[in-house]
């Protein structure tokens, strides 16, 4: 069973010398999908310098690592349309076997773990119907002198597909989703303030809250006064209700902190009892 990385490259394009050391190891194949025109999914245009493509050769020891350049950005439609246009046409060039899309700001927390789940379910993931893996994150809200604010609250999110079929992002359609006790660290908002700045102008869910809001009551946070504040997410208040303080000088050694976090059993148990009912009622 081959399992197929891809990453979508851009204007944070420096975050892969994390992501992609934590997957590259166990990954089949790896393959970043660039816009030829340094275009982002709003038409901003952004840079790369030279040195990131001989990191990526230097790095690249197995051979597992393709650039795939392309138009990405299609002036006619959304920002968040461009980005599943983006995913549907990385999928095709990744190739047959467990397609698995990861942003370069998601750091996988156990990616060797996660592999041997998937090769231990290979006859589940070889059934003619779809299935649409899901996984579960930590939001990291902020990068403080020695340690990071995060948000305790594990997320579930779409992270990988046995038949690529994108209509949002990474949700794939009529697929029945499937829970594994893994975890990434989504890097998210904790970049320097004209890097979140940029994020947030280009991001595709940027149409869905006041960018302007959310970036100064970002910058206002910190170790000190964190505890005040409730609701930290930029447009869904459910998802970061509070935060907390883990230490950690960079992010390789905020991911060991990551090792011991599991994601309770009765949760995966249950959200996959769910997924299956919903799918048996629809087969009949």
């Amino acid at each position: 069973m081959k399992i197929n990385v891809g990453f979508l490259v851009a204007y944070d394009y420096d975050l892969l010398k994390i992501s992609i050391p934590l997957v590259y190891a166990q990954a089949n194949t790896i393959t970043l999908a660039l816009d030829m025109n340094r275009q982002t999914w709003s038409g901003n245009t952004f840079n790369i310098e030279p040195s990131f493509f001989s990191w990526i050769k230097a790095y690249d020891v197995d051979n597992k690592i393709t650039i795939y350049e392309d138009d990405f950005f299609d002036a006619t439609i959304t920002a968040m349309e461009n980005e599943t246009r983006e995913r549907n046409m990385l999928s095709k060039k990744m190739g047959e076997g467990i397609c698995i899309q990861i942003d370069a700001d998601e750091y996988f927390v156990d990616f060797k773990g996660f592999t041997n789940y998937l090769r231990q379910h290979k006859k589940k993931l070889s059934r003619q119907r779809p299935i649409q893996i899901c996984s579960f994150m930590v939001d990291v809200y902020k990068i403080l002198d020695n340690g990071i604010l995060y948000c305790p609250s594990k997320t579930n999110y779409y992270l990988g597909t046995t038949k690529p079929n994108y209509i949002r992002g990474r949700k794939n359609k009529n697929q029945e989703k499937w829970y594994v006790p893994f975890i990434s660290i989504h890097q998210s908002w904790s970049r320097d303030e004209k890097e979140l700045k940029f994020k947030l102008d280009n991001w595709g869910h940027k149409e869905d809250f006041d960018v302007d809001t959310f970036f100064e009551f970002w910058k206002s946070i910190d170790k000190d006064n964190y505890k005040n504040h409730t609701h930290f997410h930029p447009f869904d208040k459910a998802e970061w209700p509070t935060l907390e303080y883990i230490e950690g000088k960079d992010f390789n050694e905020v991911v060991k902190n990551f090792k011991s976090e599991q994601v309770s059993k009765s949760l995966v148990f249950g959200k996959n009892i769910a997924q299956q009912l919903k799918f048996l009622f629809k087969l009949k």
